[in-house]
């Protein structure tokens, strides 16, 4: 399947949707949903927004990109599929305007927002050209993150890590959306490890959100320079084996969450998920849905999830796919990192130099 293919079977699942809600068309302007619309189009200008910066438009008949001057020539001849819009272009200082405009021309008009649940259900169901595309940015997020974890010394700081971090993913075409350091007895005390000029002595955590075509993959690593680094990982390992067993189609996904605070408690850390969220389901958000004890959502066959368990001072996260034959990991271990094999799945351990 080629992008353009792509683009259009996810319109015309839109266009199902309108024909059921008594819409003439949808606007679409949320971040995660132009780039799942798009097989993979950017419409960012700042990393964090979350807002595009132009609106697609689906309708009965068409297909449109609705934006200012400023941005729609540059989306069309960028970060589009060649002939799969047609473009509606407002002077700039017309953008408060731009839903008014809309409606006038296409009539009575949703928008993901309103329909927020149905794109979510569809975003999280990967095609197999996006689980490719999936795939290809694991390996790379997670080779770039092993490459620097394994250059980093002592006296450096968190700050010089995470430029380290950065620049190696924007060097391959990946956005580090989130990149979360942590040095010695600081992993003990915070679990969003933002960087500080906290200097590297015993060991550092590394964990990044990495964005390529909209889809996110999650990784961690750890690096240690003293032997008692991180000394709860290989517990931590446990702890995601549970939630890699529970995590099959059907499954509900508050209980994965239950057998993880039951795998927590078999392995001497009771109630330790209290103090941090667990991960859950991935793909165009860095989690579509942060998974809770009551969650009553069903894990299905082509959905994405990162686990990440924690405790005082380590950490363990990867992002994996559930496919017809069970779950693989997206951002796979390299041959140069070392690695351990647990029920098929080579998982990361820690590096010690």
């Amino acid at each position: 399947m080629n992008r353009l293919e792509e683009c259009t079977g996810k319109v015309n699942k839109i266009r199902a949707m309108l024909s059921e809600t008594g819409y003439e068309g949808i606007i679409i302007r949320k971040q995660a949903n132009f780039s799942w619309i798009t097989a993979g189009g950017r419409a960012f200008i700042g990393l964090a927004s979350e807002t595009a910066c132009a609106a697609m438009v689906v309708t009965a008949g068409g297909v449109y990109l609705a934006g200012n001057n400023i941005e729609v020539p540059r989306l069309l001849t960028e970060e589009l599929p060649q002939g799969f819009v047609e473009p509606v272009i407002l002077p700039w200082r017309d953008d408060g305007t731009m839903d008014k405009t809309l409606q006038q021309r296409f009539g009575k008009l949703s928008s993901d927002t309103e329909q927020d649940e149905w794109f979510r259900e569809n975003r999280v169901i990967l095609q197999e050209s996006e689980a490719e595309r999936y795939a290809a940015l694991g390996r790379t997020a997670a080779e770039a993150l092993e490459e620097i974890c394994a250059s980093l010394k002592p006296g450096m700081t968190e700050l010089e890590g995470a430029g380290k971090i950065s620049e190696r993913l924007w060097a391959e075409g990946i956005e580090p959306i989130t990149l979360l350091i942590a040095a010695d007895r600081r992993s003990e005390r915070v679990r969003h490890y933002v960087p500080t000029k906290e200097k590297i002595n015993d060991g550092v955590i590394c964990s990044i959100c990495a964005r390529s075509g909209g889809l996110v993959a999650s990784a961690t690593r750890i690096t240690a320079f003293k032997k008692d680094f991180a000394r709860h990982y290989q517990t931590l390992l446990r702890v995601e084996q549970a939630a890699f067993e529970a995590t099959v189609p059907g499954a509900i996904l508050g209980d994965v969450f239950r057998a993880i605070m039951d795998a927590y408690t078999e392995n001497g850390l009771k109630g330790e998920w209290e103090n941090h969220h667990q991960g859950g389901l991935c793909g165009y958000l860095a989690r579509e849905i942060r998974v809770e004890p009551e969650c009553p959502k069903t894990v299905r066959t082509g959905q994405v999830f990162a686990w990440n368990p924690s405790a005082a001072g380590a950490k363990c996260e990867d992002t994996v796919f559930l496919g017809e034959g069970g779950l693989r990991p997206l951002t796979e271990v390299s041959q140069q990192w070392p690695a351990v094999t647990i029920n098929g799945l080579r998982r990361p351990l820690i590096l010690r130099l």
